[in-house]
């Protein structure tokens, strides 16, 4: 009796441990199956209801999106399907303007933002960064 509790409380506290990293890989978005050379107007495609035998972007959370993000998610060599980003460590609420802090040298006892965010416009934070706090 004592190795079956013990067998179901390894179990139990894998699980636990392993759920987290199983949603978080369920999450990552589809790699774009298809050349992109000459397709640079992906809504054109994938717009509901544009083509039926193509997958539509889903209009919820692409509803503000660009083509020219499209492949920051769905490339093969995308952050977002090669690493997974940290999430913030604070809620957003008032701190709306992330590299007022996360700008390269600007707080010193804050992580700054990897070279080449400083175009990104500010509304993407969150697509790669989850909001924590």
């Amino acid at each position: 009796m004592k190795k079956l509790v013990s067998a179901v409380t390894v179990l139990t506290v894998a699980a636990v441990f392993a759920l987290p990293a199983m949603a978080q890989e369920a999450a990552k978005p589809k790699v774009v199956n298809h050349d992109v050379e000459g397709r640079g107007q992906c809504l054109m495609c994938h717009t509901a209801g544009a083509m039926e035998a193509v997958p539509d972007a889903p209009a919820a959370s692409h509803a503000d999106r660009t083509n020219d993000t499209c492949l920051w998610c769905h490339g093969a060599d995308s952050p977002m399907l090669t690493a997974t980003p940290p999430a913030t460590t604070h809620a957003i609420e008032g701190r709306d303007q992330c590299m007022m802090c996360h700008k390269a040298g600007a707080m010193e006892a804050i992580p700054d933002a990897p070279s080449g965010h400083e175009s990104f416009d500010i509304k993407y934070c969150t697509m790669c960064h989850p909001v924590g706090g």
